[in-house]
């Protein structure tokens, strides 16, 4: 079934609007229409002093056009019955409205009322809203705010990149949104452009939270000001020509003044957006169907997708319109479930394609793309929410004050690496003087041991296995037993005053405490001094429970 069309024939002496079909320079009388018509491969009689006619084509499809000096007709043709609203038409326009014009002709947007007109089934959509609003309920207003920012992010990310105007893939944007390390660097590589796209799609989606949460009235100037928003940073737009690419200026806010209807590079044929001369016409009527009794009273989801599909065949600006539309699309979900439309780079081809299908008329690809993208982005906002309700920071210090190691400067480690060496050399000298049977095994283990470890005193954390070690005892005959006496390093924590490193036996016998000017460069002599006594009755303490074992 061919696309409905429409075909714009002016009465004028003005020069003619690029692009339609039908004008003329001169006064075209009714003969000269019938010409034009049949050009069109439109058969109709044509009577222009009538306020109205409605004759049946060749092909047995109802065309009906209506005079200029009617306002808000509506007309209507077999066999879809489907309907599409007439706006200020101007004393010298006769607008046609037929299945058999050939031509590829801009088509009005439809009412809202007649744009889908199948069943939307929002039971998966209101299931997801109702688990965002749990989710929502057991959050605080801080938490709600970054999980709803992520999202944001995510939406105005890409939403300039899908546009061509930078290029990013899911790690890129993963990193800007969740604000993780390095994110300000990682954005500053993609160049100035990217930056300020993006800087200016944040701030165009602050200012549709705003509208959604005040329950603005969508309005032109409302819509002009998102545009000067969203494109806040871009000077310029691109302009193809016969003579090829022109870089124009981009004026914020304005509609277009001239037509910048696409041509497909592979197939020649032009997609028509609104002509300059309807533009405004068009977005009046866009403004009042978003007004509409119909549309206010209509799921979020089915909301969003006509305000995106509406604004994007009217392409009110020279550029920047698709963001403007996916911004638009927003504030309707902002409202309910509360969520902006993330639409990914990578999701261009088939968003796009839904699009076509939806030109077409057939909306109902493009209405369950959307739905799509906002069951995913109540997902990233549950998810963040899900995260926020576990304070991890009191376990990430407790493990790894458990496991140690982390956040110590390499000079600190060598540093203790060289007290735990003085301490072992000094044991197993010791040890290895005494007069002592060779079945009794001895000496300091620097593996993991089974006995017990001291705790470390406050202010101090541990350096991990390296500061640990144990001075072990163990026979085989004519007893078998093993003894260990747990030792552990600890640093010292910033800001708390005291020595830099302590020494800790898991029982018996105080602290070695040690300063870092006793081990840099190299050990100290004063710390051999204090070390050798200490070493000495940590010794003691073990062949005393060696004692104990044999007695």
């Amino acid at each position: 079934m061919q696309s409905m069309q429409t075909l714009v024939i002016k009465f004028s002496d003005s020069p003619p609007q690029p692009g339609l079909p039908g004008t003329r320079l001169a006064r075209i009388a009714a003969a000269e229409v019938r010409s034009e018509l049949v050009k069109n491969n439109c058969s109709v009689v044509v009577e222009p002093r009538k306020q109205s006619v409605c004759r049946r084509g060749n092909q047995g499809n109802a065309l009906a056009w209506f005079h200029a000096d009617s306002l808000q007709l509506r007309g209507e043709w077999a066999p879809s019955a489907r309907r599409s609203a007439l706006t200020d038409c101007r004393s010298n326009t006769v607008i046609l409205m037929s299945a058999l014009a050939r031509g590829n002709f801009y088509r009005p947007i439809p009412d809202f009322i007649d744009w889908f007109d199948g069943i939307f089934d929002s039971s998966v959509a209101d299931r997801y809203a109702d688990l965002l609003a749990a989710s929502r309920s057991g959050a605080t207003e801080q938490q709600l705010s970054a999980a709803l920012d992520v999202a944001t992010r995510y939406a105005a990310v890409d939403t300039g990149a899908i546009e061509g105007l930078y290029t990013v893939d899911r790690g890129f944007t993963r990193t800007i949104a969740t604000q993780a390390a390095a994110w300000e660097a990682t954005l500053e590589q993609k160049g100035a452009r990217a930056v300020g796209a993006i800087n200016d799609a944040l701030g165009a989606y602050e200012y549709v939270l705003d509208a959604s949460t005040r329950a603005v009235e969508i309005s032109e100037v409302w819509i002009r000001e998102l545009h000067s928003i969203i494109c806040k940073s871009q000077d310029t737009y691109t302009v193809y020509t016969e003579i090829g690419a022109q870089e124009r200026p981009l004026p914020l806010g304005e509609y277009k003044s001239m037509p910048n209807s696409p041509t497909n590079r592979a197939t020649g044929e032009i997609h028509q957006y609104a002509p300059v001369l309807e533009t405004a016409p068009e977005m009046h009527r866009l403004v009042e169907q978003l007004r509409s009794e119909s549309f206010l009273a209509a799921h979020p989801v089915l909301q969003a997708a006509y305000a995106h599909y509406a604004y994007v065949c009217i392409h009110p600006f020279p550029d920047g319109n698709g963001r403007v539309a996916r911004a638009l699309a927003s504030v309707y979900l902002y409202r309910q479930p509360g969520v902006p439309l993330v639409v990914f780079a990578d999701q261009r081809n088939a968003y796009l394609d839904a699009l076509e299908k939806a030109d077409d008329g057939d909306p109902a690809d493009f209405v369950t793309f959307i739905e799509a993208r906002v069951l995913d982005a109540v997902g990233i906002v549950r998810s963040h929410l899900q995260r926020a309700g576990i304070t991890m920071d009191s376990s990430v210090r407790r493990i790894s004050a458990f496991f140690g190691g982390t956040g110590i400067s390499e000079e600190t480690l060598a540093a203790a690496a060289r007290l735990r060496k003085a301490i072992a050399d000094g044991t197993n000298s010791f040890l290895a003087s005494l007069d002592l049977p060779a079945q009794l095994v001895r000496g300091v283990v620097s593996s993991v041991h089974p006995g017990p470890r001291p705790s470390a005193p406050e202010g101090y954390r541990s350096i991990g296995k390296n500061g640990e070690f144990a001075l072990h005892a163990s026979a085989s005959w004519p007893m078998k037993f093993q003894i260990y006496r747990g030792m552990q390093i600890f640093v010292r924590d910033p800001g708390h005053t005291g020595p830099d490193f302590v020494c800790v036996p898991s029982r018996g016998g105080e602290a070695l405490e040690v300063w870092h000017r006793e081990l840099a460069p190299t050990v100290s002599e004063t710390l051999r001094l204090k070390l050798e006594p200490w070493v000495e009755y940590q010794a003691g303490l073990l062949l005393a429970e060696v004692e104990s074992k044999v007695s």
